[in-house]
């Protein structure tokens, strides 16, 4: 899969043109998410992939169908993460080619943790002690406001209580000329 960025030395370097590319094609998400996996530094690849993940979640993010879902499965040699649409249901789709960072859990949720920042609007989910899921959360409802005015004509204003025959009554009237 081809990028038009060329690889950095660290992903915690990558700029902030490349994140704005990955929420708007997933071709450039893919690309930047190998370009974390290939990032020597493990706790700096676990920075990048926060940051990135954190994007992800946000409106933002265009070519996401449905809400963000990231498996994180440790395995020998690291962890294994898989970007996902949740679909509703339970359903989930993956969405971008999985990737491995060679750090223990454990240690990327402390970093993910400290960087609450990057990931405000997302949630750990301890599935069992090598599985965890970042969620999307929903976000806050607007409290509704309930001081408006009740129009005159309504028929629930002033709590006046109308007949059936009244309010039913001309509607299916048909004058024939």
């Amino acid at each position: 899969m081809a990028t038009r960025y060329a690889p950095l030395a660290r992903c915690s370097e990558f700029p902030e043109k490349d994140i704005i590319a990955a929420l708007i094609s997933r071709d450039e998400c893919a690309g930047l998410l190998q370009r974390i996996a290939a990032d020597p530094s493990p706790r700096s690849a676990a920075r990048a992939l926060l940051a990135l993940v954190g994007r992800l979640a946000t409106p933002a993010c265009t070519w996401l169908e449905g809400e963000l879902a990231v498996e994180l499965f440790e395995e020998d040699g690291g962890i294994k993460v898989r970007v996902m649409s949740e679909l509703g249901g339970g359903l989930r789709e993956r969405v971008l080619p999985a990737i491995t960072i060679g750090l223990p859990l454990d240690d990327l949720l402390v970093i993910f943790e400290k960087r609450r920042y990057l990931t405000a609007l997302l949630r750990e989910e301890r599935v069992s002690s090598r599985c965890a899921l970042l969620l999307a959360s929903p976000l806050e409802a607007a409290p509704m406001s309930t001081d408006f005015d009740i129009s005159e004509t309504s028929l629930s204003f002033g709590g006046a209580s109308y007949a059936a025959d009244d309010v039913d009554s001309g509607w299916d009237d048909t004058s024939v000329a």
